[in-house]
């Protein structure tokens, strides 16, 4: 409390408290991002991919399908296709946090609004106290 006098010890307590969670969060950021998403990961859903699309030309490849029409495969491929590529782009824009539509800058925001009301308390402890 040397540092800031006129600063109430609840909020001088959840400043702290608030700076730790910070400081703890911005860690675990921080390691999150020096870790990259494992490669293999990517290799999986390649792989799996490519089995479902497999499977899927060698049943629709025989002479007598009883349920499909050629119009039923044709939307059924196309929905396939569309799925897997809609699975690369998110997988695409989660490579980097920090663009993209899943980023993370959006969450920060929050912690301007937290300032901003801390600075007005401070202010306002600080005018309190040079009325006295």
């Amino acid at each position: 409390q040397t540092v800031a006098p006129f600063m109430s010890p609840y909020i001088f307590s959840e400043t702290y408290d608030a700076l730790t969670r910070l400081r703890k969060e911005r860690s675990i950021r921080v390691s999150a991002l020096q870790s990259t998403y494992p490669m293999l990961h990517y290799v999986i859903l390649a792989l799996l991919a490519s089995s479902i699309c497999t499977v899927f030309l060698m049943e629709t490849n025989q002479d007598l399908l009883l349920f499909l029409s050629a119009i039923q495969l044709k939307v059924l491929w196309s929905m396939l296709i569309g799925t897997f590529s809609a699975l690369g782009v998110v997988n695409y824009d989660m490579i980097d946090p920090f663009r993209g539509s899943y980023n993370v800058a959006v969450s920060v925001d929050q912690f301007y609004t937290i300032r901003a009301v801390l600075i007005s308390s401070i202010e306002e402890e600080a005018d309190d106290e040079e009325e006295l």
